[in-house]
């Protein structure tokens, strides 16, 4: 049985007030408007202004503009300008046309397919495929052998399948002609791994029970299951961040986690041994049942998980996602307070005598963690976060064998009155973890 001191109304003000926060700045995401851009279409000159998304599935795009929605299909569209920067041109490449990103511009212009994840080099309004198994065939053909040996010489690398060696090997291209170049940086942003990192703290809700030595059954240890215990914390830690495409990316956090439950009744986790004379001149005003009147543990946890944004629109400042992966713990610290009835006559209260254990050695948690959040882009360094998780794990096979020096006497009696404490705490135990939490970050881009 367990008894607890808590103010819940205060609390889940405490705990929600952030996620509302959260929830608040999904909706905003969702209906927040980016930089206005720019489609020119093949039947008319002025070009149609509005929030351009593309929808390649479909072959269109949705704009949302003064006048309104609309769809437009890529076969009548000429070019976009994006409001951040980013450039698309629709080229003739195969059977039939398509809308490009323009990466470089120039007698040898660089261009990528976001549909099937392809690059291609348009040269005298030839639009000419490069594919990742044939770039060492291909790269001869259209820059030409020589030119391609000089700018190994130059740059000593190996042709490679990324942005960043065709960006190069165009600009050299262009160059060795004579010929300026056009670079459009933000087109080239999305193939750059951004890593962003900064200090989180947050606010836990934690839940803790126990598994506990109950005695033998036909000669097997029995184990039984306590209730689940509810504390307060603030983690304290790192958090950093990986972009690996537009929508998905893996995000890495390491925080100090600290909690104490205190004026807890919990019964029958031991037995106290009553010392002898008492054990047989007064035993009746003892008892030997052990309560856990509270529990204290440190933890380093080490977060881990995928993420996957939830906005189609990657200009958007506001990026709500979601995410899962593996938890490790590191438990550094657990001390458990157990106590002892003593009670002098019938007519008076009841008193404890009161001892504490500590963890013998570090303990392990193997978990998992999910949830929400939101990034917030300030600036193109500085992105604030803010996020609701559960992680849910256990720390299997603990021992709390080392008895504090420190007591506590509530009681008449004196401390050598009390025996020998035999906890269940004493033999192997595992501990759970279910813990809500909501917190803040702020990231600098690397």
């Amino acid at each position: 049985m367990i008894h607890l001191e808590t103010t819940p109304n205060v609390f889940f003000v405490r705990l929600f007030r952030p996620s509302i926060l959260c929830i608040a700045l999904l909706f905003i995401s969702y209906f927040s408007s980016a930089q206005n851009d720019s489609v020119f279409l093949k039947n008319q000159i002025k070009p149609v202004i509005g929030k351009a998304v593309l929808n390649y599935k479909k072959q269109d795009l949705y704009l949302k503009g003064l006048e309104g929605k609309r769809s437009i299909p890529f076969a009548e569209i000429l070019e976009i300008k994006n409001g951040n920067g980013k450039y698309y041109v629709s080229k003739v490449a195969g059977k039939g046309s398509a809308l490009f990103v323009l990466l470089v511009k120039g007698p040898f212009s660089l261009l990528f397919n976001e549909k099937n994840k392809l690059f291609y080099i348009e040269k005298k309004d030839s639009v000419l495929v490069i594919s990742q198994q044939h770039i060492k065939r291909a790269l001869p053909i259209i820059f030409g052998k020589e030119l391609l040996e000089a700018y190994y010489i130059k740059s000593n690398i190996q042709p490679q399948y990324s942005a960043r060696y065709l960006k190069n090997l165009t600009l050299y291209a262009n160059q060795s002609r004579g010929a300026d170049s056009e670079t459009f940086e933000e087109s080239l942003n999305q193939f750059k791994a951004s890593v962003r990192i900064g200090p989180y703290i947050g606010y836990g809700y934690n839940n803790t029970a126990f598994d506990i030595n109950a005695g033998t059954v036909k000669g097997r240890v029995a184990y039984r299951k306590t209730e689940f215990t509810s504390t307060s914390s603030i983690p304290l830690g790192l958090r950093a961040d990986l972009d690996l495409s537009k929508r998905v990316g893996i995000e890495f956090g390491v925080y100090f986690n600290s909690t104490k439950a205190e004026n807890i009744f919990m019964e029958n986790t031991g037995v106290h041994v009553i010392p002898f004379p008492q054990s047989i001149l007064i035993p009746k005003k003892y008892d030997t049942d052990l309560k856990t009147t509270a529990f204290s543990y440190q933890a380093l946890h080490f977060d881990l998980a995928m993420n996957v944004n939830l906005n189609r629109d990657e200009r958007s400042k506001f990026k709500p996602y979601a995410f899962a992966g593996p938890t490790v713990a590191i438990m550094l610290k657990n001390q458990i307070k157990q106590a002892t009835g003593y009670q002098e006559d019938a007519q008076s209260e009841m008193g404890y005598f009161y001892r504490w254990t500590k963890l013998d050695s570090k303990k392990y948690l193997v978990g998992f963690n999910a949830g929400l959040g939101v990034d917030y882009a300030l600036n193109k360094r500085i992105t604030l976060n803010a996020s609701a998780k559960f992680t849910g794990g256990l720390y299997p096979k603990i021992r709390n064998r080392t008895f504090l020096t420190k007591t506590q006497n509530d009681t008449s009696a004196p401390d050598t009155g009390f025996g020998v404490f035999e906890s269940s705490f004493w033999h192997s135990y595992d501990q759970y973890l279910r813990m809500f939490s909501v917190g803040l970050s702020a990231n600098y881009k690397l």
